[in-house]
């Protein structure tokens, strides 16, 4: 994976835009990491501004392309730990 960190925050910001959570908590930054963690997705074009109060960030499709392309070599991991728990 070439950026884990990132990774976790547009986690934690997809938690954040489901379930109404603050982003400070769920994605254990302080203040000072989280606004360059925003500033950091939203200049790649990760996360994008909702227009609303809460949730007011919310992940861009081309944030979920980056996402599922650092994930993509864990795919096979997750499906022989499937047919793990099926066989079981």
């Amino acid at each position: 994976m070439r950026n884990p960190s990132l990774l976790r925050f547009l986690a934690a910001v997809d938690e954040y835009t489901k379930t109404g959570a603050l982003l400070m908590t769920v994605s254990g930054y302080d203040p000072a990491e989280l606004a360059v963690a925003v500033r950091s997705a939203m200049e790649l074009g990760f996360i994008e501004g909702t227009g609303e109060v809460h949730p007011s960030l919310r992940i861009t499709d081309a944030g979920r392309d980056w996402a599922a392309e650092e994930l993509a070599p864990f795919a096979r991991l997750m499906a022989a730990t499937s047919a793990i728990g099926r066989a079981a």
